[in-house]
C-alpha cells in the first residue's frame, strides 16, 4: 500500500496524546501510511545475547504483519524502559469495521509506529482505546522507579540502568553496591514517605536542553525532549507515560539483593497494585507454608519453626553419618572374611554412594594382600550409582572387564589397584548379574 499523500503531517514521538496526557483512554485519528512489514535479512552475523527488537518484529511467521502510522497516538511506542502499550484500532470509516487487537508499537526515528495483523488505508478514520489496566500498571512501575532512584540519589547509590518486569514480576534497579540492610529500611521508608506527600509529576519540554540519554536515532532538533519532575525531588529526561501525583504509584516496596558484574548489585522492587498483588502472594504461601509445617502463619512463626528442621535435620545428619561408619566397619569386617577365605570381596549399598564405598575400602585396604579383589556397588534399579574394583592389578582388569560387559550404562576408568565407574542407569537385573559373576 502507498504512503497517504494528504497534508496531514503526523505527531512526532515526544509529543503524541499519550504522552502529553497519560490518563486518556481513547482517541480518535486518522492513517496516514500503511505498509507491509517486511522482515530484516538475517547475516551470518552472530546473535547477541540481547536484541534491541521486539518479539513481534523478529518472529517470523507465515501471518502478514503492517506497519501503520496515524496522525496521533493514544497508544504509546515502547521506549524509555517501558514497554509497549496493548490496545485496539477500530476503523470508523470504510470497510469492514471490525477491531484491530494492537500489542506492539515501536519509535521508528521520530514516528509511532503500529504493528497491526490487518491493513487499514490511508485516510481512514479510527479511534484508538488502549488497555488502560496494563498501561497504569507500566506507569506505576516506571513512576516508581523514577521516585526510588531519586531518593537512592541521595544516598550515594547511583541508578546505572533498571529492567521493568513482565506483568505481575518484579523489577529492579542496577546499583554500584550492594546497600546494607539498614540503607534498604530507610529507602523503602522514604519513597512510601514521598508517596503519600503526594507530589505533583509534571512533563517539561524546555528548549536548548542538553540530553545525554537520548536514543542515537532520535533527532532532538525536529522532535521533543522531555523531562518528568518530580515535586522538587527529581528532574530526569524520559519519553514514557507517568503519573500525575505520587500517590497514585501507591507504595514501593524492595525484595532481594542479586550481585552482577564485580561490586555491581541489582535490588529488585515493585510498586502499586503489582506491589500489593506480590505481597499477597507471599502471605498466601506463607500461610500454606505454616499449615504444612504445622505451624502458625506469621513471618516470626514461620521462620522460628523451619530453623527448628534445620537443626533437627542438622543433627539427624550427623547421626546418618555416625552410622553409616559404623555400617562401614561391619561391611568391611565382612568383606575381610571373605578375602582371609581366599574369596572376592563383594558389598553393594542401593542407597549409599561414593562417599560409603571409600569409607569401606579405609577399612579392608590392607586386608587386600597381593592376591585380594573387592568389588564394591552402590544404587538401584533405574538409578545412579557408583563401582570401584580395588585389589591386585590383574583381579581389577578381570573384574573391571566383568563390570563393563554387564552393567551397560558403566564409564570409568583406572589403572593398577583400582579401577573406578559411574553408572548412568541401572538396568533391571543388572546388580544381581554382577554380582553372581563376581562371586561365582
Amino acid at each position: 500500500m502507498a504512503v497517504a499523500s494528504g497534508p496531514i503531517i503526523p505527531r512526532v514521538v515526544g509529543a503524541l496524546s499519550c504522552q502529553e496526557d497519560s490518563y486518556l483512554q481513547r482517541l480518535k485519528t486518522e492513517v496516514v501510511s500503511c505498509v507491509e512489514y517486511q522482515p530484516p535479512a538475517e547475516t551470518s552475523k552472530p546473535k547477541s545475547k540481547k536484541s534491541s527488537k521486539t518479539p513481534s518484529e523478529t518472529n517470523s511467521t507465515t501471518a502478514k504483519t503492517y506497519l501503520i502510522e496515524f496522525a496521533d497516538s493514544v497508544l504509546f511506542p515502547e521506549g524509555g524502559g517501558q514497554p509497549t502499550d496493548h490496545g485496539s484500532i477500530t476503523p470508523l470509516s470504510g470497510s469492514p469495521h471490525d477491531t484491530i487487537p494492537i500489542a506492539n508499537l515501536q519509535r521508528h526515528g521520530l514516528r509511532c509506529v503500529a504493528f497491526s495483523p490487518k491493513p487499514l488505508d490511508p485516510g481512514t478514520s479510527v479511534q484508538q482505546d488502549v488497555d488502560f489496566k496494563r498501561r497504569w500498571d507500566l506507569m506505576q512501575q516506571h513512576t516508581g522507579q523514577h521516585l526510588l532512584s531519586a531518593i537512592m540519589d541521595t544516598m550515594d547509590l547511583e541508578t546505572l540502568g533498571w529492567g521493568m518486569g513482565a506483568a505481575g514480576e518484579m523489577n529492579y534497579v542496577e546499583i554500584p553496591r550492594k546497600p546494607t540492610d539498614e540503607e534498604l529500611r530507610s529507602i523503602q521508608n522514604r519513597c512510601n514517605e514521598a508517596i503519600r506527600e503526594n507530589m505533583t509529576i509534571t512533563v517539561e519540554t524546555p528548549g536548548n536542553v542538553k540530553a545525554d540519554s537520548l536514543p542515537d536515532d532520535y533527532d532532538k532538533d525536529k522532535g521533543v525532549v522531555r523531562f518528568i519532575k518530580i515535586g522538587d525531588l527529581d528532574y530526569n529526561a524520559c519519553c514514557g507515560t507517568h503519573l500525575k501525583q505520587t500517590s497514585h504509584i501507591s507504595l514501593i516496596l524492595l525484595h532481594h539483593t542479586q550481585p552482577i558484574r564485580g561490586t555491581n548489585c541489582r535490588l529488585f522492587f515493585s510498586c502499586g497494585d503489582r506491589a500489593i498483588n506480590l505481597a499477597a502472594e507471599s502471605i498466601n504461601s506463607l500461610r500454606t507454608i505454616g499449615v504444612s509445617l504445622s505451624s502458625g502463619s506469621s513471618p516470626t512463626e514461620v521462620q522460628g519453626t523451619v530453623q527448628r528442621l534445620q537443626e533437627s535435620l542438622t543433627d539427624a545428619k550427623r547421626k546418618e553419618k555416625k552410622l553409616l561408619v559404623e555400617v562401614s566397619k561391619f561391611e568391611g569386617d565382612r568383606i575381610k572374611a571373605d578375602l582371609a577365605d581366599g574369596k572376592p570381596g563383594w558389598c553393594h549399598r542401593p542407597t549409599d554412594g561414593l562417599d560409603f564405598l571409600n569409607s569401606v575400602v579405609i577399612e579392608i585396604r590392607d586386608a587386600l594382600g597381593e592376591k585380594g579383589v573387592a568389588i564394591l556397588v552402590s544404587g538401584q534399579e533405574k538409578e545412579v550409582g557408583s563401582i570401584m574394583v580395588i585389589g591386585e592389578s590383574s583381579l581389577v582388569e578381570q573384574n573391571a572387564a566383568k563390570v563393563k560387559e554387564i552393567v551397560s550404562s558403566v564409564k570409568g576408568g583406572g589403572k593398577g589397584s583400582k579401577w573406578q565407574g559411574k553408572v548412568t542407569e541401572w538396568k533391571k537385573g543388572e546388580v544381581e548379574a554382577l554380582r553372581k559373576a563376581v562371586q561365582g
